[in-house]
């Protein structure tokens, strides 16, 4: 059982450029816990031990071990976080409310389970490793008017103030569209803006990487 004082590692993938890492460092960061990292990933299924696979049950990264108890998939990273350092002693990954929360939790579970055409055509490296690029086809396009909608939408509703892990996730998934190129709506440039500049996304985001981006495997057209 691991206890508060117990050293944490974060297992990343060695590009260091997917939204699920990109979650797991930010929420470590907002936490204010001290952790290493460790690269785990160059190419797809290479790069993982027998003994990652075995100890963090599903075999994926992003990993947590913290002491001798290994978690792995993002979101119950998250949560696992929210609940062993919890507020007031740590800061919150989410919002009070708890139908905020929910809506937060909502946004989160959305960015990591659809919009598949964009991702094709703007996978999550294009944030990181700049070039020319391709205008997005019709499916690609509705998938990300799609995004810009939902954005909108809960950024209407006051659902992305206070901060929470909804703004970060959001920030990343419109990253995708303005730096292919793209001009964002007023009000959301503004919340990328902001978000750009926290300390915990900002650290992610300027985060040394490979000279060049993956280009096979999932991490490729994740």
């Amino acid at each position: 059982m691991a206890t508060l004082a117990a050293p944490l590692t974060l297992f990343v993938d060695a590009f260091f450029c997917t939204p699920f890492d990109f979650r797991c460092w930010v929420a470590l960061r907002e936490k204010g816990l001290e952790f290493t990292i460790s690269r785990a990933m160059m190419h797809e299924g290479q790069g993982l031990t027998a003994s990652y696979k075995q100890n963090s049950v599903t075999g994926r990264v992003p990993g947590l071990v913290h002491g001798d108890f290994w978690l792995a998939e993002s979101l119950a990273i998250i949560e696992y976080l929210e609940e062993a350092f919890p507020a007031p002693g740590w800061p919150s990954l989410w919002p009070v409310d708890p139908l905020a929360r929910a809506r937060a939790r909502q946004v989160l579970s959305f960015l990591g389970s659809d919009l598949f055409d964009l991702l094709r055509e703007r996978p999550s490296w294009t944030i990181f490793y700049p070039g020319e690029r391709a205008p997005l086809t019709p499916p690609a396009r509705v998938a990300a008017d799609e995004l810009l909608a939902i954005a909108e939408r809960v950024q209407a509703e006051g659902a992305l103030e206070p901060w929470s892990m909804a703004s970060a996730d959001l920030t990343f998934a419109l990253l995708r569209l303005s730096r292919g190129g793209e001009a964002l709506p007023r009000a959301l440039q503004e919340l990328v803006d902001q978000n750009i500049r926290r300390p915990s996304v900002a650290s992610y985001l300027h985060h040394d990487r490979p000279p060049n981006p993956p280009l096979t495997g999932r991490r490729a057209s994740t």
